[in-house]
């Protein structure tokens, strides 16, 4: 079997991590992969940003003429990673070099990552996967309910393990992501009741600088791997907070964070609850619930160390981790055979 992956594929991402489960789960004779990343960073920020806002610029014929200048041979599957700036005439080159053609992407790919090129190229597709429930309708506009998969988010179970044991854990709230107006007011409301709470990611300078005064740690704009995994695995609690950009349902730290062996603080909602029962996550309802749940669970430790292990089991025992996701979605579209052994 010869398989391409086209993608982003700098270490860290999760694009690259599910690049890896693919070639091991299909083991085959060659696997080549187009780094999206390269045309990408050679272009200057103004036309990155331009190709993430507007889906114009520079980005948009570099990542084209980077895929075809690449491209080599015929493939039996050519997979296609977050595809939003590639032109439908180059969709029909990787269709023409392929015997199978396959999209994924963990993002919304309608209530933001908008791109006409994307649309327009879904017809050409063997399968599309998605990660988002709220998407699938309008997916359906586009192709056929049998060309349409969904799963959930999953984790990388080569690096989201626990680091450390139950009584080494600081006892501390961790939250790792971007910033957004309601993600702030969650992380204040902690902070006023003297929770310590370490934070990373994109944005959260300013709400640092305003919250000097408070027991916050900043760990920096960006932790990615092992980095990523101590700051989640060494903190008593870790917040899955959901994004209100879109009608977020889950997210990749709902289950990058029990597969850390820390308990997922998270709000409930029916989707997450179909992935966790009662008591292998802590759910809450509104922010002064979240507050009270975690005040609780920092001064019980018993109840803390039995939802931490109940929420490490429910990810494994479910195959919540790429590469059991994968492998079901390999089969499903025939790439491997549908027999387990």
């Amino acid at each position: 079997m010869k398989v391409l992956y086209i993608g982003q594929y700098t270490e860290g991402t999760t694009s690259k991590m599910r690049a890896e489960a693919l070639r091991r789960i299909t083991a085959p004779v060659s696997f080549e992969y187009i780094d999206t990343h390269v045309p990408f960073y050679r272009c200057h920020p103004i036309w990155r940003s331009l190709a993430f806002r507007f889906k114009k610029g520079k980005v948009i014929g570099a990542t084209n003429t980077y895929i075809l200048e690449q491209l080599s041979g015929h493939y039996d599957v050519i997979w296609v990673d977050k595809a939003v700036f590639i032109t439908k005439k180059v969709t029909q080159q990787l269709s023409k070099s392929s015997e199978l053609l396959v999209h994924y992407t963990p993002d919304t790919a309608f209530k933001e990552n908008v791109s006409h090129f994307f649309y327009d190229s879904l017809p050409l597709y063997d399968f599309v996967i998605t990660t988002k429930s709220f998407d699938l309708l309008h997916y359906r506009a586009f192709i056929g309910e049998e060309k349409l998969l969904y799963i959930p988010q999953g984790y990388n179970k080569a690096l989201h393990y626990p680091r450390h044991s139950f009584d080494q854990k600081k006892k501390r709230v961790v939250f790792i992501g971007l910033y957004e107006p309601s993600r702030g007011a969650a992380l204040l409301a902690l902070l006023r009741e003297g929770i310590p709470v370490a934070l990373a990611g994109k944005k959260w300078k300013p709400f640092v600088t305003q919250n000097q005064d408070y027991p916050l740690s900043y760990l920096g704009d960006r932790l990615i791997n092992d980095a990523y995994v101590k700051a989640v695995s060494e903190s008593a609690l870790s917040l899955g907070l959901l994004s209100k950009r879109f009608p977020e349902m889950h997210t990749t730290r709902t289950f990058e964070i029990p597969a850390c062996g820390t308990a997922l603080v998270t709000e409930y909602n029916e989707e997450i609850g179909q992935f966790f029962g009662e008591g292998e996550a802590i759910f809450y309802k509104d922010e002064r619930d979240m507050v009270e749940r975690v005040k609780y669970f920092l001064a019980n430790d018993e109840a803390l160390r039995a939802v931490t292990k109940r929420g490490l089991d429910r990810v494994r025992k479910s195959a919540y981790d790429y590469e059991s996701q994968l492998r079901d979605v390999c089969r499903t579209t025939g790439i491997i055979s549908n027999n387990p052994s």
